[in-house]
Parts: structure tokens; sequence; C-alpha cells
């Protein structure tokens, strides 16, 4: 259960999902989306943004290795995703200039959030599963 193998697998699985959370969040700002949405937010800064989000996404990757988490792996996805959007909302975002939830960059940014952590969830226990 709890072993080197399953260890690194899960913060491998969850530092690649951090990479999809990056160029999900990537191809909105491209096609136009969050701003349609009416979120302003500056492009990240890559190769910083990035690598926080593999390293954070790495760091929760290992919840894959637990053993609440015994559901199909799109189950487990959506449900660290949940966990992880709202740390981000509560926790991260507010931190920073965007505010509680971060509702000063716009009222659907909270959607946002969960959208881009529920594709990092998803990737991240796909991956988890499949290197089993």
């Amino acid at each position: 259960m709890f072993n080197f193998k399953s260890i690194s697998r899960g913060f491998a699985a969850g530092a690649i999902g951090g990479v999809a959370n990056v160029v999900a969040l990537a191809i909105f700002g491209k096609l136009g989306i969050t701003a349609a949405m009416g979120i302003h937010m500056p492009p990240p800064a890559l190769p910083a943004f990035l690598y926080t989000q593999m390293v954070w996404g790495g760091l929760w990757g290992l919840l894959f290795v637990t053993p609440l988490m015994k559901d199909s792996w799109w189950q487990r996805g959506i449900v660290i995703g949940l966990l992880a959007s709202v740390a981000a909302l509560f926790y991260f975002i507010p931190r920073g200039p965007a505010g509680m939830a971060g509702l000063n960059a716009g009222t659907l940014t909270p959607l946002l959030v969960v959208i881009v952590n529920t594709v990092w969830g998803l990737v991240a226990s796909w991956w988890y599963e499949k290197t089993a």
C-alpha cells in the first residue's frame, strides 16, 4: 500500500495532472473562454507557473495512494480535484489580489478553478491507474 512505488506513482501522476491543468488554462485563455466568462486574469508566467502546478499537483497526487479512494479512477479524479479546488478557492487564491474564491478576478472564477482542477484530477487519476 504505502511503498516507494505507489508514492512515486502518486506524485508523478499529480505532476502530470499539473501539466494538464496549465494546458487547459492556456487553451481556455487562447480560445477566449476566460474572457467570455468575464474573468480578468493575466496569462500565467511560464515556467514558474508550470513548476508550481507540477509540484503542488504532485503533492495532491499523493492522495491517490490513500486507501480511502477505492472508487473508479474517474470518481477519484473528480473528488480529489474538487478537494484541490476548495483549497485553491479558500486558501491559495485569497492570498493574492484575486481575493476570496478569486471573485475579484470575475464572478465565474470559481467555476474556472473547478473545471481546471477537475481536468487535473481526471488526468492524474487516469495516469495513476494506468501505471499500476
